[in-house]
């Protein structure tokens, strides 16, 4: 498989290899799409894990505030993604033997599903505090679905971490 897939990428292997300026402009797009995508996402779910709030408009305003990050975090982590593919079918040789590049990979699968997962929790907890908003404290409806919101927000913090210390590890194969 491996010997497949690095003859069908030779030509853009050696389209990267051969550019004094490609290599240098897909680590900058890899690099900075994970800084903008990662930042966002970790201060938002730091924004999730740190809040306490009582009422249904609380839960509303920070669950909103978690739904306006995730399409800017979607977009840089896409950029992520094929920054990263174009980078590992230039040397395929490294990269697909390499044990740290596919816990990487888990890791990066990890998020996006539990990013998902978040989403659909997130939608959960707007719909429900917007339809107990009149109430003066939460009932479970709302705060049973934040507990979940949560823990995904601490699974995203955690798969945000290990895939940064994976991709600096990776990167020095």
């Amino acid at each position: 498989m491996q010997d497949l897939l690095t003859a069908a990428f030779q030509p853009w292997a050696d389209f990267y290899a051969a550019s004094s300026w490609l290599p240098t402009a897909v680590i900058a797009v890899h690099v900075v799409a994970l800084f903008i995508g990662g930042g966002i996402a970790v201060g938002a779910d730091r924004r999730v894990v740190l809040a306490t709030p009582g009422s249904s408009d609380a839960y509303l305003a920070v669950a909103a505030d978690l739904h306006a990050t995730h399409r800017v975090v979607i977009m840089a982590l896409a950029l992520t993604v094929m920054s990263g593919v174009a980078l590992c079918t230039a040397d395929l040789g490294t990269f697909w033997p390499s044990r740290v590049f596919w816990l990487k990979m888990g890791a990066i699968a990890l998020l996006v599903l539990n990013g998902a997962l978040m989403q659909r929790v997130e939608r959960q907890v707007l719909t429900n505090a917007r339809n107990t908003i009149e109430m003066s404290t939460a009932g479970p409806e709302v705060t049973g679905p934040w507990l979940l919101l949560r823990r995904h927000a601490y699974v995203s913090l955690a798969a945000w971490i290990v895939i940064v210390l994976l991709g600096v590890l990776v990167a020095n194969i």
